[in-house]
């Protein structure tokens, strides 16, 4: 990067946060994101403060130099991996953290991650209820701009249900903040749908293509203290997908639930099995695993014996097995993410939403593509909110062989036309959705628009939607 650029930069931030060392520019040259190529960027830049995000963000506008916000660089999906000497914008500076207690809300910095929130939370006795299973490095900001989820969305929803209010850098380098602390009189975040139409909506999922989120106000619950930890085994898939949808229709706290096939069981222990200290089992052609969580004890309590008696007069039975569950919830900060790599494989994953009725719709496309390609992979997901099942199947591939990786990311575009013709739809824009679905175009052509108004010189994220 010009050195011209860099000594702007430096004046902003200062000469420690700033870098252009070989060894830092390959540190952020690629992110969690294992099934995606690594790109150098020309320069690290580390603000501490939103003024110092916008005063960035006119610099790079002047020069035209393409923008890659960052934060913990847990993102699967590549819109943390940088343009060729492009800037990147790290955020973990921003580590301010206000609750507002009376409003049961807090306010946090793009750099605070949900474990240090989680644990900050914890003297109020609140939390917030999302968890992405990135927890320790993910931040609130990276995961509102992918709008994620994990466990606790069987309740919740996606980390989007949770979002009252953004401060967001434009492009420009003007600083706008949406719902109600737009009102710089107001007591703080108690209102999302503030001042005319959503435009805190516009950034949630950007990818970080309409601008730069440094803070974010989210609702914060009474933490809970009362759980129930069980599998439940069903022999058809209809009798499954049944039982999810009766858990919401009677509103039982069913703070995560996964379906498993049983052949993809046996697969999944194989990474989880010691670190959960799950007993050997022969697993049922299907078994749901849930954590049902209340407040107060009488009501999980009740939430527990509704739950057995539906899933008996469906046919299914209690399997007895809490560890799966247990290990899911209890050790959702750290366990997916280390198990995940205990064979050293690669893979891409392709998240998208379903609904439960029509969970094995997605399940037979992944089996379909998988068999035609001859892939190894999992077909994993979870209830998410009010009326969607969050899939996020992976491929696997050996990063050494090129032929077999070029054969996964066919294997990914064929998929997502399958699985959009099912009714499915994105999790997140990420390319293969755009660039292979036809029936997108208008939508996306909507979405171009509004970047080029919004960021006419093209800098921020640029090609993550596609070619603008």
């Amino acid at each position: 990067m010009d050195q011209k650029v860099v000594d702007e930069l430096a004046r902003i931030v200062g000469d420690e946060f700033v870098s252009t060392r070989d060894d830092v520019l390959l540190t952020y040259s690629a992110s969690a994101s294992i099934g995606y190529d690594s790109v150098r960027p020309g320069a690290i830049v580390r603000p501490g403060s939103t003024q110092e995000v916008a005063d960035i963000l006119t610099v790079a506008n002047k020069y035209k130099i393409p923008v890659t916000p960052r934060s913990g660089g847990s993102s699967l999906q590549g819109e943390a991996i940088p343009r060729p000497d492009g800037l990147v914008i790290e955020l973990l500076r921003l580590k301010d953290i206000t609750v507002f207690e009376d409003l049961r809300s807090v306010r946090v910095g793009a750099g605070i991650t949900f474990g240090r929130l989680d644990k900050f939370l914890n003297q109020y006795d609140l939390w917030v209820p999302v968890y992405p299973e990135s927890a320790l490095v993910c931040t609130l900001a990276g995961n509102v701009a992918v709008n994620g989820a994990g466990p606790g969305s069987s309740t919740y929803g996606c980390i989007a249900e949770m979002v009252l209010g953004l401060e967001v850098v434009l492009p420009d380098g003007t600083i706008i903040q949406t719902g109600t602390e737009g009102n710089p009189n107001a007591p703080g975040p108690f209102l999302r749908y503030a001042f005319g139409p959503d435009l805190t909506g516009l950034f949630i999922g950007s990818l970080g293509i309409l601008g730069i989120i440094t803070s974010v106000s989210v609702k914060a619950f009474k933490k809970m203290h009362h759980f129930h930890y069980e599998t439940y085994g069903f022999d058809r898939a209809e009798q499954t997908e049944k039982f999810l949808m009766d858990l919401k229709q009677n509103e039982i706290g069913v703070l995560f639930a996964s379906i498993y096939e049983g052949e993809i069981l046996s697969f999944f222990m194989d990474m989880v099995e010691v670190e959960f200290g799950i007993p050997k089992h022969e697993w049922p052609p299907f078994t749901i695993s849930a954590i049902l969580g209340r407040v107060r004890e009488d009501q999980l309590k009740s939430d527990t014996e509704l739950t057995k008696r539906i899933c008996e007069e469906l046919g299914g039975h209690v399997i007895g097995i809490s560890e799966l569950p247990r290990g899911e919830w209890d050790k959702r900060m750290w366990t997916f993410a280390r198990t995940s790599y205990l064979h050293g494989w690669h893979w891409r994953i392709l998240y998208h939403h379903q609904t439960p009725s029509n969970w094995h719709r997605s399940i037979e496309e992944i089996w379909a593509v998988m068999d035609k390609y001859g892939l190894l992979g999992h077909t994993a997901g979870f209830l998410t909110g009010h009326g969607s099942y969050n899939f996020y199947p992976h491929l696997y591939f050996d990063p050494q062989d090129r032929e077999e990786e070029m054969k996964v990311r066919e294997a990914h575009k064929e998929l997502a036309q399958r699985l959009f013709k099912t009714g499915a739809v994105p999790f997140k824009l990420a390319p293969y959705w755009i660039e292979d679905v036809e029936e997108m175009k208008d939508y996306l052509n909507l979405i171009k628009t509004l970047k080029r108004v919004m960021d006419p010189n093209n800098i921020m994220n640029p090609g993550i939607f596609g070619e603008m």
